[in-house]
């Protein structure tokens, strides 16, 4: 009787993740990104077989071909001979982004060397692995010895030497490796033929991964940062009478101006009055990108712009919302899971729930979805829609994961950050910042939380975060108090200067005097918000302020203000 073959359990992780999928420009880098990571970690799974993995767990290998389906870039799986698969795992990553590339370096037609281009993008993929025997009924500390090693390892760095270092420019995307695009075509070629050529303008560098990201992966069209942002302007516009003759007026003055084709048509839904075209058309910001170095052209279309606003009585606001959520306790949750059988079955409703997050943010909430897979998501959203987005992708996790407890009866939560940001503000900047508020509500003591960082163009960001079913419904009372103007725009900049005026966090005297202060401070906060209610005669709002420290509840309504993307707000 031939004896069966020993099983290991094996970890794989791919990278890099978080630098190369922030280094972008553009919504479709920051997508591309993303997008890369799953098609390697795809071809990683499809060499290990549906039968043997655990993470991502599907269950037949067509699956991965299916572009609606996002693999994480960890993947968890038993095998036989971990040695011999991870050389076949490297080999298969390696083709695969090898048949990216030559599918997007056949769009560019100028001649550039190819060489340079694919040794930088050869060189950017990291591949890390770790195997321990499959033996014993303990799956729980095997997993955990597994991942111990696989960190081990990942923090002993490749350092390969570097084959197409040079002196010409750098790539204007990370500042990492050079530009692979030859200088002399600056020179020889407009703006627009640079842009179609290549898909740069005139003072940007691109170096060989830049260039894939621009064009590598599907011809799916994604909305602008700016179109984002004019999202509640557009869907005002749905009412307003005059909206859909005076937008036909100004995209046929910008057609006599000289508009480029490339410039048009370029959204991927249509909206009733403004049809395919991007918001970037409403924001004068944009306009010198429209008609790149030509001033008259510019000083006209500015003009149209002017007068389709003035005709429509409204304007646009120039920020949106980039969500980042991740789910809660998630190791806690896998470590109940008794076998690999109980883990597949996680692995499989982690991807139920990635499959259903397009839909809550691209269909629902008008948002443009940049990564979901297991418990992540990324995604930029409307300002009138991105509270109910998150509120709708926080239900879902739950009720999806209700089944797998831990910690007496406890389930998965989801916390989400969202930061609200100026489209002109750098997209890694703008990532940051989301990062910075998904950490804040992360922070929050047993999480199922909510943060939110408001970073306007002027003043000081502003946080607000708490948990589900009580950050939320405190917003959405302040923001049914702005809407109905029941409230001063004053109310929450006296309440905050009043936080500073009334500073408690003092040394040298007693807790007996700082609760007094405290008590003080809050009584002295509700006599101004009951002020400023102008004419409301809801006192419930004014009940709850003792249960906030005043200068929460004052940043909690100036960011409900934020959500409230109403007629004449483009600040």
């Amino acid at each position: 009787m031939e004896q069966s073959k020993k099983k290991y359990l094996l970890s794989i992780t791919i990278g890099p993740v978080q630098d190369f999928i922030a280094t972008a420009r553009r919504t479709r880098d920051l997508w591309f990104g993303s997008w890369l990571l799953s098609e390697l970690s795809k071809a990683a799974a499809a060499k290990i077989g549906s039968d043997n993995l655990i993470f991502p767990s599907i269950d037949r290998v067509e699956k991965l071909s299916d572009d609606r389906f996002n693999a994480p870039n960890k993947i968890l799986a038993i095998v036989e001979d971990p040695i011999l698969l991870a050389g076949q795992i490297n080999t298969a990553i390696s083709e695969k982004l090898e048949i990216i590339w030559n599918k997007a370096s056949k769009q560019i037609t100028c001649g550039f060397d190819k060489a340079t281009p694919w040794n930088q993008i050869a060189g950017m993929t990291e591949f890390y692995w770790a195997a321990v025997p499959y033996e014993g009924s303990n799956y729980s500390k095997l997993r955990d010895k597994v991942e111990y090693l696989l960190a081990a390892r990942k923090a002993t760095r490749n350092f390969d030497n570097v084959l197409w270092g040079s002196n010409i420019p750098k790539s204007s995307l990370d500042g990492q490796r050079e530009s692979v695009i030859p200088e002399d075509v600056y020179k020889r070629l407009s703006e627009n033929d640079l842009r179609k050529e290549y898909g740069v303008r005139k003072g940007e560098r691109l170096c060989g991964v830049g260039l894939l990201k621009r064009h590598g992966g599907s011809d799916k069209r994604f909305q602008s940062t700016s179109h984002v942002a004019a999202l509640p302007f557009l869907n005002r516009l749905e009412t307003n009478d005059k909206a859909k003759e005076e937008a036909g007026k100004y995209i046929t003055k910008l057609n006599k101006i000289g508009i480029d084709t490339g410039d048009l048509d370029t959204s991927p839904r249509r909206h009733p009055i403004f049809g395919y075209h991007d918001g970037r058309l409403l924001f004068e910001q944009r306009i010198r990108e429209v008609f790149p170095g030509d001033e008259n052209k510019q000083s006209v279309a500015k003009a149209a712009l002017k007068e389709f606003l003035d005709a429509v009585e409204d304007s646009p606001s120039p920020y949106y919302a980039v969500l980042l959520a991740d789910g809660d306790f998630m190791g806690k949750a896998i470590d109940e899971q008794k076998g690999p059988k109980d883990h597949r079955k996680l692995s499989k409703d982690l991807s139920d729930f990635a499959g259903s997050v397009n839909k809550i943010v691209d269909k629902n909430h008008q948002g443009c979805l940049i990564y979901a897979g297991g418990d992540d998501v990324l995604a930029l959203v409307p300002l009138d829609t991105v509270l109910q987005c998150a509120k709708d992708l926080s239900a879902e996790f739950k009720e999806t994961l209700k089944d797998y407890k831990y910690d007496d009866q406890r389930s998965p939560t989801l916390s989400v950050g969202i930061a609200v940001v100026h489209f002109m503000e750098p997209l890694q900047d703008a990532l940051d910042f989301a990062r910075q508020a998904e950490k804040a509500a992360k922070d929050v003591d047993g999480k199922d939380a909510l943060a939110i960082i408001v970073n306007k163009r002027r003043g000081s960001p502003r946080t607000v975060k708490g948990k589900w079913g009580e950050i939320d419904k405190l917003l959405d009372e302040l923001m049914t108090f702005d809407k109905n103007k029941d409230i001063s725009r004053q109310a929450a900049y006296q309440l905050n200067d009043l936080s500073r005026r009334l500073e408690t966090k003092l040394t040298g005297i007693s807790d007996e005097d700082k609760k007094k202060l405290s008590e003080i401070k809050r009584a002295e906060a509700a006599r101004i918000f009951k002020r400023k209610l102008q004419g409301s005669e809801d006192d419930g709002l004014i009940d709850a302020l003792p249960g906030y420290a005043v200068e929460d509840f004052s940043n909690a309504l100036i960011v409900a203000k934020e959500f409230n993307v109403s007629k004449g707000d483009a600040t």
